[in-house]
């Protein structure tokens, strides 16, 4: 079946017209009218059309290039309305440009990412004694006014001893610089008022090993080194701020518990004739020591340490001497006096209203009680039980503290027991 020939059409006319152009412009020619563009905005539903109630549109790219918008209508679609995707052009100055880049911007945090924020206190200006030698008097105080505190008092030499004791008994400082050597008496002076005592730093020349080994020595709670500048003394200055703000609150938080503490002295009676609890020994102790200091009696303290020959015995044996030593101990002390049991199989007994000829007395007898005890046999030795004792006090007047006490006595049973003594007295 043969097909009818097409009938000619107005495009025909154009067409070579079209072919022509085309040949002379290079372009490819081409046909029918042009494609629109493709559709830049897409309908999404949740739900059936015919429920559709609300309308969001959410770009998902930025407004500036917005090329696929997103509708979930909650109306029927029959009365939604064109949405023009279009972004309004907003033209801002420059003082709005930088204000907006100023903006806090939202960032994502996960729950990891949280911290707790705490300010910081600000570092206190410290009000310090200063007692030094001559030549460093000057640099020291330089540096400590350089670092933002307070030179409360300051001298040199032994005249200037009493007046920063004075300063120190007048609760006008919180912060003492001694030089050492030449104010332990100044540190003595500070120490006499614990708990509510200033911190006290060392002052000493040499290395920093020596340095830290001779404020150990003279009871300092921090060191720093000769010559004074503010780069070493600043950071000094700063740890001791610290420390005298934790004193404070311990103080305060001790004041809170002093009725407490008080009802349960009163409960606690030292049971005679038996080693007290260190706890005991030590509230007791300090009440005699401020009836020392605010009557004026004499005060001493009496340690002992067990001696045994090497080799060193079973634990069990160790135990029995240790008894035994302390049951001696316990027969042979005043009704006046208290007997604690410390750490390394050594004692400590308080002798209140007792100068140093009279706690050598005492030690002396405790001694010769503790030497006639019974020995004992084991594994082939026999192992009678042996003490080495040392006293220390203070007399009226003196600087009288727990601490000093403790350490002149330590001290001085150290040096018996090297010396190969019986007894050493601490002068």
């Amino acid at each position: 079946m043969t097909r009818p020939p097409r009938k000619p059409t107005s495009n025909d006319a154009s067409r070579p017209r079209m072919k022509a152009r085309a040949a002379t412009s290079g372009a490819t020619p081409r046909r029918g009218p042009p494609r629109p563009p493709p559709a830049s905005r897409r309908f999404e539903t949740t739900t059936p059309i015919e429920r559709v109630e609300i309308v969001r549109v959410e770009a998902t790219t930025p407004v500036e290039r917005v090329g696929i918008v997103r509708v979930e209508a909650t109306t029927p679609v029959d009365q939604l309305e064109r949405i023009d995707a279009t972004p309004p052009v907003v033209r801002l100055d420059r003082s709005q440009l930088a204000e907006l880049r100023r903006a806090p911007r939202a960032i994502t945090v996960v729950d990891d990412q949280l911290v707790d924020v705490h300010e910081l206190s600000a570092i206190p200006a410290l009000r310090v004694a200063l007692h030094d030698d001559a030549p460093y008097l000057t640099a020291a105080r330089t540096a400590i006014v350089a670092a933002g505190h307070i030179i409360a008092a300051q001298a040199t030499g032994l005249e200037g001893i009493e007046v920063i004791k004075d300063a120190i008994r007048r609760d006008v400082v919180d912060t003492v610089v001694v030089g050492i050597p030449g104010g332990e008496t100044v540190i003595e002076a500070a120490l006499a008022l614990a708990p509510q005592r200033p911190v006290i730093i060392a002052a000493c020349a040499g290395t920093a090993i020596s340095a830290v080994v001779q404020a150990a020595e003279v009871g300092a709670d921090l060191v720093t080194l000769r010559p004074h500048d503010v780069e070493h003394l600043a950071p000094v200055l700063l740890a001791a701020a610290r420390l005298a703000d934790e004193r404070r609150d311990a103080l305060t938080a001790k004041g809170g518990q002093a009725m407490l503490r008080a009802r349960l002295d009163a409960m606690v009676e030292p049971e005679l004739g038996t080693l007290q609890p260190f706890e005991l020994f030590q509230r007791i102790l300090e009440v005699e020591l401020k009836r020392a200091r605010r009557y004026a009696y004499p005060i001493s303290v009496a340690m002992f340490a067990l001696e045994i020959p090497s080799p060193q015995p079973a634990a069990g044996i160790r135990g029995i001497l240790r008894a035994r030593a302390g049951n001696a101990l316990i027969q042979s002390i005043r009704d006046i006096d208290l007997a604690t049991e410390l750490d390394h199989d050594r004692f400590l007994v308080l002798l209140p209203y007792t100068d140093l000829s009279g706690a050598a007395e005492v030690a002396r007898r405790i001694l010769a009680a503790v030497a006639q005890g019974d020995p004992v046999t084991a594994m082939g030795r026999t192992l009678a039980p042996r003490l080495v004792g040392a006293v220390s006090g203070a007399t009226p007047g003196q600087p009288l503290s727990f601490a000093r006490l403790m350490k002149d006595a330590s001290r001085a049973l150290a040096q018996a027991r090297r010396d190969g003594a019986e007894l050493a007295i601490q002068p």
